[in-house]
Parts: C-alpha cells; structure tokens; sequence
C-alpha cells in the first residue's frame, strides 16, 4: 500500500450533527483534493470527501447547511433500495410517487379504495390487520397511476423517434425487479411499474433510452449520440436510476 493511501485510512473519522430531530451520521475521508463533497450512498450512509487540511467545524456546517438534501436522498433510497426491511403496510409509513415522499394512512371500512391527498395516501381497507390485501390495493392504484402517467409521456415522445422511419413502437408495462425498462425488435416498449415512484425527468430518460434502441439496438456510439440529442441530460437521470438499482 503506497503512503497517500495510509494517510487517507489514517485520517477517515466518522461524526454526526443533529439537524432538528434527525441525527446525520456520515464519514469524513481527508484526501488531497480542493473542495468538499458531500455523498450519500444507496444504503444510506453518508460520506464526506474533504481536503486533508479542512477543520471539523467547517466541515459539520457544510453538513447541516445540506441537511435537507440528503435526508431527502436517503428517503428515497429507504423507498428503492433492496436491503431496506420489507414494507409493513401500516399508517405512518413513507412511499413514494413520482418522486415525492408521503405517509400512508390506512383506514378500516367496507367500501376499499385508494386516494392522493395532500401529503398523504389514503388506504380504506376492510382489515387494516391484512397488510397483503393493503399492499395489493395500494399496487393495484400505483399500476393504475403508471398507466396513466407513462402513457402521456409515451404519446409526447414517441414521435421523435418515428421520425425516423423506424417500427411503431407501442408501450406496455409491468412489475420488474431487476430492470427499468427493455425494447423488443417489434416496436415493444416494456416500462417498470415501479418507476411510477421516481420523479417524471427519470421515467422520460427511461422511455427515450429505449425508444433510441428501435433505431441502435446495442449501446454504440451512435446510439448514445442519438440519446444525447433526444435528451441531453440523460446522464443525471441515469446515474440516479443506477444508484438506487443495487
């Protein structure tokens, strides 16, 4: 192991700050570098990138300052990623919907449904005991959502790319654990129901990447030059997809 990598071991320390009731553990790796970064990972943890001569002080109020930016990436991967603990269906919890967070109220009658209101989800069941019929009502009204919104999406883009006088393309859907989206040589466009969760701009990038695979059907140049003008900033949105798909 060369010296450089001995001093950065060395050096790494793990701190927190307490950011109204939360508690913000994270990581500190001093490294030869000029400016500070802030990482937070798909399990959660935070991690700060520091030039090596870089006080504790400053570095903690970097912290607090971007509090609310990483509470809010590690409520989205509590929501995505696999090693979280398996849902519970019960009132208090958090779930996403495109891209935003809100807490599930479950309430117990014999009418079921599923409503958006406010900042909350709404489950009226007929046991609020029967945690697996409260999830199959709250995927039945995500799948139904999905189709909606994937649909206007879908109606807006396509057109870009049958312009150039390739298979019509058509768009299904459906729960997927491994993958966002894939495109068949037929023109089938099959989307994740999952993704109903992520903010719009990402499920746009997951539509035109395979949307350019009716007309590159690998990932060549070309096809990415073809991404980079349908949508130029395909590479945020990518990398946030990525990251939560551990």
């Amino acid at each position: 192991m060369h010296q450089g990598s001995q001093i950065e071991i060395l050096m790494s320390k793990n701190e927190h700050i307490v950011f109204g009731k939360t508690k913000i553990k994270f990581s500190i790796d001093y490294k030869d570098r000029k400016s500070m970064t802030i990482q937070v990972h798909p399990d959660r943890s935070v991690k700060i990138l520091a030039p090596v001569d870089s006080q504790l002080d400053k570095v903690k109020a970097k912290v607090k300052k971007k509090a609310p930016w990483i509470i809010k990436q590690q409520d989205f991967f509590l929501s995505f990623h696999p090693l979280t603990p398996p849902r519970q269906y019960i009132s208090g919890e958090t779930h996403l919907y495109l891209g935003r967070q809100y807490r599930l109220k479950v309430v117990e009658q014999q009418e079921t449904s599923v409503k958006l209101h406010g900042a909350n989800i709404w489950v009226y069941t007929s046991s609020k005991e029967n945690h697996r019929q409260i999830k199959k009502q709250l995927n039945a009204w995500y799948t139904e959502k999905a189709q909606h919104h994937f649909k206007i999406l879908f109606d807006q883009l396509k057109p870009t790319i049958e312009k150039y006088n390739t298979v019509k393309p058509f768009l299904a859907q459906r729960w997927m654990k491994k993958r966002w989206g894939s495109c068949s040589p037929q023109g089938k466009i099959l989307l994740n129901t999952e993704l109903i969760k992520a903010p719009k701009a990402c499920i746009e990038y997951v539509l035109v990447h395979e949307l350019c695979h009716l007309i590159y059907p690998n990932h060549s140049r070309k096809f990415f030059r073809l991404l980079t003008y349908q949508l130029p900033e395909w590479r945020k949105m990518k990398d946030r997809l990525e990251r939560v798909m551990v």
